[in-house]
This record gives structure tokens, C-alpha cells and sequence, in this order.
């Protein structure tokens, strides 16, 4: 009951934040005009792969976004001078920290929505043939959000969600994202690149930004990219699956070094 609790406090509380509409305003916008930018105006129904690159790209934006969301979620009690009140009704530490880790990862989520629907009303707004929306593949915008977007929200919600709980504070939340795109995407450029490694630098991607902008570019004729569903490949999901298990593994070990107690000012 507590976990239930503590998520929908955080969810709730967070979700009538104006800057939480803003940053889904943002990538909204954004995926609106990547996609009519890409059309030259004219936009056409976007191919799998479009709609994949699309997805990566504002995805990385979201990444500069989302540690407002996860380091609000894992230290504004502290920082608020709020803690002590958990004694008042004490909590598990897995009901804290699931609670509000899941509040910010749900959060996320429905912030990183607005890139299918970005991209959906940038054609549809520029429709020119009235059959043409009803031609498009929802497979296509459901795979790219469900394989590349949350995964990615999965991962750096953990780390930025972590590193602001065992720091015990919110501007640290950044530091995670800098420790994602450091620690794990710059040696998957380096495979990728400069040891061309191929399978190795996608596995070790966090976020396919590498997978989908240079790799299946150069893998795929135009033919392919435009009736593959790209989230389909498998060394995607392995990808993926790997990623996801190392933040729970971050999750895990965030768990059993957080201590939930009062610590005298």
C-alpha cells in the first residue's frame, strides 16, 4: 500500500508541475518540425526508419531534460527538509525508492510520447491527400517508442534517479547523464569506429543512437529502411535487454547503499 502511495504522491505532485508540460512541449515541437523540416514542408508518410531516427534523435534531447524529473524524485525530501516526516509513518527503503523511481520513470515516459505524436501531427497537418493518414503503420510508431525511447528512459532514469538518491542531491541527477554518455557512449564510438566493431560498439550503444544514424544507413538500401521495422533487428533487442539489465542492476546496488534514516543537519 505504501509503494502505491509514495508513487502516486510523486506522480501526482509532479505531474502538476508546468516545467514537466514544458519539456513534453518541447520534444513535441521538436519532432514536429524534424519531420516537416525533413519534408521540406511537404511531408509525406515517414518511413520505419525515419520514424527511428526521429525517436533517437529526440530522444538524446530528452536525455538533457529528463534529470529535473528523476532528481526531484530522488532528493527533494531532503533537500526540503522533509525526510523526518517519513517517521511519522515509517516506510520500507524499497517502498521509497520504488515509488518514486517508477513515478519518474512513468513521467519520462509520457514525456518521451510526444515524439510519435510530434511526428504524427506534422503529417497529418500536412496531409495533402485526404487517404493519406489512414495509410500509415502504428507498428512502426509503437516499436520505435517501445524499443528505442523507453528502454533508453529505463536506463537513464536509473542512473540519474541513483546518483541524486545516494548523493542526496537533485543537481546530481545531471551527473548521471554525463556518466551515461561518457562512460558507456564514447567507448561504443571508439568500437564502433576507430576498432570497427561492428556487433560490439551496437551492443554497447546505451541509447542506438550509433545503431540507427550510422550503422543501418550503411547496412540497409533505401528499399529496406523504408519497409524494415528497425526496432524489429536483433541485435536491437539484445541491445536493449542488455541495457536494461544493467540498470537494474544500478537499481539493485542503489538499494543497498541508500540509507533512509535522518541525518542531522
Amino acid at each position: 500500500m505504501k509503494f502505491r502511495e509514495i508513487f502516486r504522491f510523486e506522480f501526482l505532485y509532479q505531474a502538476r508541475r508546468v516545467s514537466t508540460w514544458l519539456y513534453f512541449a518541447v520534444l513535441f515541437t521538436v519532432a514536429y518540425q524534424l519531420k516537416r523540416t525533413a519534408g521540406g514542408g511537404d511531408v509525406l508518410v515517414p518511413s520505419p526508419y525515419e520514424i527511428a531516427q526521429d525517436t533517437v534523435l529526440t530522444t538524446l534531447l530528452w536525455a538533457l531534460m529528463a534529470p529535473a524529473v528523476a532528481g526531484a524524485a530522488a532528493a527533494r525530501d531532503l533537500e526540503m527538509r522533509t525526510r523526518p516526516l517519513n517517521y511519522t509513518a515509517p516506510v520500507s527503503k524499497a517502498a521509497y525508492l520504488g515509488g518514486r523511481f517508477l513515478a519518474a520513470f512513468v513521467l519520462n515516459g509520457l514525456i518521451l510520447a510526444a515524439v510519435p505524436l510530434g511526428i504524427l501531427a506534422a503529417v497529418s497537418v500536412s496531409a495533402r491527400e485526404p487517404g493519406l493518414v489512414g495509410s500509415l503503420h502504428p507498428a512502426s510508431y509503437l516499436i520505435s517508442y517501445g524499443v528505442l525511447a523507453l528502454p533508453t528512459a529505463f536506463l537513464f532514469t536509473a542512473v540519474q534517479f541513483s546518483v541524486a538518491a545516494l548523493k542526496r542531491q537533485a543537481i546530481f541527477s545531471y551527473l548521471g547523464t554525463l556518466l551515461v554518455f561518457v562512460i558507456a557512449g564514447v567507448p561504443a564510438a571508439l568500437v564502433l569506429n576507430v576498432l570497427q566493431m561492428t556487433t560490439l560498439g551496437q551492443l554497447l550503444d546505451p541509447s542506438c543512437r550509433l545503431t540507427v544514424l550510422i550503422v543501418i544507413p550503411e547496412a540497409l538500401t533505401a528499399l529496406e529502411q523504408s519497409t524494415l521495422l528497425i526496432g524489429q533487428a536483433r541485435l536491437i533487442l539484445a541491445n536493449r535487454l542488455l541495457w536494461v539489465c544493467v540498470a537494474l542492476a544500478i537499481l539493485v546496488f542503489t538499494h543497498l547503499r541508500f540509507r533512509l534514516d535522518h541525518r542531522a543537519e
